[in-house]
């Protein structure tokens, strides 16, 4: 009978853990599929764009290297099933100088009829390397910090699956184009 328990407990968490994997398998990609990427075009898919799994409330960072002389857009997408928009900062890497943060620039953003202005952040940013130097593009997923906590035997809790989702960077780029004679 002990047997038995122990066989369905590890089918239960095999099966949790499949689960996991498939959810996290969907993400592979994700901003290839899912982000809209700039109008221009002369603006290149950079091979430093990346899909993650996020939960709710999460805040992570992904570094990248922005040549001199290039123009970039960076692009966010998150699954459809999260109502409210990601918030996101650009941070040199060097001088840890916050080069854009969309809450902020969200006052710049006009606000359509009905709208609710929280749901209004802008999910886009274009800028020009002036130098080659390392950025850090700072998500954090909408909604309130997940619990640090652990279960009875201390690991770590996992998160509940329906909190999960994914969350796509897409980064382009192009020569900066020449200006005047």
């Amino acid at each position: 009978m002990k047997g038995m328990t122990r066989l369905f407990g590890l089918t239960a968490v095999l099966s949790g853990l499949l689960a996991l994997t498939s959810v996290a398998q969907d993400c592979n990609n994700f901003h290839k599929r899912k982000c809209y990427g700039s109008d221009n075009a002369f603006m290149r898919y950079n091979t430093q764009s990346k899909s993650g799994m996020f939960v709710l409330g999460h805040t992570s960072d992904l570094v990248f290297v922005a040549h001199a002389g290039q123009d970039y857009n960076i692009s966010l997408c998150q699954e459809k099933k999260v109502e409210e928009p990601l918030k996101f900062q650009v941070i040199d890497g060097r001088s840890q100088d916050v080069l854009f943060d969309n809450q902020n620039a969200a006052l710049d953003v006009p606000v359509e009829e009905g709208a609710d202005p929280e749901n209004t952040l802008p999910q886009s940013f274009e800028f020009t390397a002036d130098a080659t130097k390392k950025i850090i593009i700072r998500i954090t997923a909408p909604g309130p910090p997940p619990e640090e906590g652990s279960d009875k035997k201390g690991k770590k809790a996992e998160p509940n699956p329906d909190d999960l989702f994914c969350v796509g960077v897409l980064v382009e780029n192009m020569p900066t184009p020449m200006l005047g004679f």
